[in-house]
């Protein structure tokens, strides 16, 4: 489920951003630079992330986001133009230039995300017993900091914060505030 599929028309971009995410302990990322070498990549695999550009040679990312398995998130690296272009919120964005800390988190709050609901969907097929509350909370609330961090083009630390300050300044549970930020 931790699979890195990095897509970028230029292959030193590519490798710039595996370096990235090696740092972060995601040694054996893919290399594509072709939409069509990502799409077959990830159907080679159990699951992960597509870190790619807005478009990767012949296709767009929404394009290859259609075309992913269901246990694949994508992550679009864009410049500030191009943010306003993408209307998916489940396709996350960075805008650019970024940090590789912020690259990083975002890969790892991304799949832990998918670790997340892959697990959840299994209690709720009744493949596991025991699951408490407190995994769907955590859940929710990971999805409400995706949902911030993607509208409003902020990082992980900002969106809990957000969720936070919110919380506590309408007297709610965190809990509360993510269901309402979800819901609209």
């Amino acid at each position: 489920m931790d699979n890195v599929i990095i897509g970028f028309t230029d292959r030193n971009k590519c490798e710039v951003i595996r370096d990235i995410v090696a740092g972060g302990g995601f040694y054996d990322a893919d290399i594509c630079t072709t939409g069509d070498e990502i799409l077959r990549a990830a159907n080679e695999s159990a699951g992960g992330i597509v870190i790619c550009g807005y478009k990767v040679a012949n296709m767009l990312h929404a394009d290859i986001y259609e075309m992913l398995p269901e246990s694949f998130g994508m992550l679009v690296l864009l410049s500030r133009k191009q943010a306003d272009l993408v209307d998916s919120e489940d396709i996350f964005t960075l805008v650019l230039p970024v940090t590789k800390v912020d690259v990083i988190r975002t890969v790892k709050m991304i799949l832990s995300f998918l670790d997340k609901s892959a697990v959840s969907a299994e209690n709720r097929n009744g493949m596991t017993q025991g699951t408490d509350r407190s995994n769907e909370e955590k859940i929710i609330i990971e999805r409400a900091k995706l949902y911030l961090m993607n509208k409003y083009k902020i990082t992980e630390g900002a969106a809990h914060r957000f969720l936070q300050k919110n919380s506590m300044n309408r007297g709610m549970k965190m809990i509360d505030t993510a269901r309402m930020i979800l819901n609209g």
